[in-house]
């Protein structure tokens, strides 16, 4: 190889490789010097400069002078010495030119072979530090493959993956097509780094959302909470310490722009964006949107939310979804109650309280449902309505009218005006 040629070679290779010309040298050296050892043994002293200005190469072994050689890569006669160095001594080390034809065309190969292995191993670590910074964050790319147990995504030097469980239903695969993910997590393996790719991810459509609202990456908004069920449903609590800020509004956009943006990408799934809140009560009735909510209550380690009887398969969410994820979102254990369900409970806890002699029944009644044990209000509205019948010689709607009657007159013993007030 010409001089020229050699400067070409590794100007070449460093371009390609996208490294410094200087290391492409030191790592030939390396290499050349690693192939002679193995050729002249490892206690031998091979030398190698490379001059990067004229593009020369020479090689040399570090020889001791003696008087009869027994080791060939590491000593030198006094006779041969002097054609080196005509003034060499008996135990002088001199340096002996290697011309590049005796190093042996196999030592040249290896060398360049172990050249490129070391600068393909530092391009995949160069690679791996270039997405390991990319982790947690959006990426495009392309996809290349699409397999039963994978989708492969061309992201330029290296390719992502996204498992069946990363990709929504609604999302239109097909080879060539763009696509976003999130970054899961990027690994080293000996083939390159191997990234982990996700759309199903919650934080990537906390991510869209930080792309398209400009108070998120200035903290002016900050995303308090996230749930998500991908493909049906995300709740995002915001909030923003400036009383200027419309948090939500901020996240939805003028004409709803911004929020549409993200749901473009989310196909079919539906997004509620929710103002947070440091009042638990006042932040679980939000999360629960969009069902109105007529009362939260906390009830020992859960809280009790009371909603309108219309507004309860609402609150609960098609599969529980929407009750779920508010749950999520809040860290509450929430159980949703039908406003009639929570007043019939409230009109059993005031009927404990209340004598049978204070329902105006009939003495003959009165008796009957003594003999039997039924002492209160409580007991008769919880008797079934078919052994209440048999006690007191009442048909089934009898029973009933006679229920609700008795529910009537608790309801304006005790709290009608509160009723009323729930109702409207």
């Amino acid at each position: 190889m010409k001089k020229d040629e050699i400067l070409a070679y590794l100007s070449e290779i460093a371009r390609k490789r996208n490294v410094d010309v200087l290391y492409v040298s030191e790592a030939l050296k390396e290499s050349l010097i690693a192939g002679l050892k193995k050729r002249y043994g490892q206690d031998s002293e091979p030398e190698v400069v490379v001059n990067l200005e004229n593009g020369e190469i020479k090689i040399f072994l570090n020889k001791t002078v003696v008087e009869t050689p027994m080791k060939l890569g590491k000593e030198i006669s006094l006779e041969e010495a002097k054609t080196i160095k005509p003034d060499a001594q008996i135990g002088e080390k001199i340096k002996v030119p290697l011309p590049l034809k005796e190093v042996g065309r196999s030592t040249i190969q290896k060398a360049a072979d172990e050249l490129i292995n070391r600068l393909r191993s530092i391009e995949k670590n160069k690679l791996y530090e270039e997405f390991k910074k990319k982790e947690k964050e959006i990426i495009s790319g392309t996809i290349y493959q699409i397999a039963k147990d994978r989708v492969i995504v061309n992201l330029g030097a290296v390719e992502g993956y996204l498992l069946p469980q990363d990709y929504l239903k609604s999302d239109r695969l097909r080879q060539g097509a763009v696509i976003k993910a999130y970054v899961v997590k990027v690994e080293k393996t000996p083939l390159g780094p191997r990234v982990h790719l996700s759309r199903t991810h919650q934080e990537f459509v906390k991510k869209l959302l930080a792309q398209e609202v400009p108070e998120i990456q200035q903290n002016i908004v900050q995303i308090k909470a996230i749930a998500r069920v991908p493909g049906v449903r995300t709740k995002i609590a915001v909030y923003s310490e400036d009383d200027k800020v419309d948090p939500v509004g901020a996240c939805v956009g003028f004409k709803r722009q911004r929020i549409e943006n993200v749901l473009k990408e989310l196909g079919e799934e539906k997004i509620d964006i929710i103002q947070w809140s440091k009042d638990l009560k006042v932040f679980i009735a939000r999360a629960l949107s969009p069902a109105k909510v007529k009362e939260v209550l906390k009830e020992n380690d859960k809280y009790t939310v009371i909603v309108p009887d219309s507004d309860y398969p609402i609150a609960v969410g098609k599969k529980g979804n929407n009750v779920n994820l508010a749950s999520r979102l809040t860290g509450a254990n929430i159980e949703i109650l039908k406003l009639s369900d929570y007043l019939d409970r409230l009109i059993k806890e005031k009927a404990k309280n209340i004598s049978l002699k204070e329902l105006d029944l009939s003495d003959t009644i009165l008796e009957k449902l003594v003999e039997n044990q039924i002492i209160n209000a409580f007991d008769l509205l919880t008797t079934p309505d078919e052994n209440l019948g048999k006690l007191i010689n009442y048909d089934l709607e009898q029973v009933k009218i006679l229920k609700k009657d008795i529910e009537e007159k608790i309801k304006e013993k005790f709290f009608s005006q509160e009723t009323e007030v729930s109702e409207t």
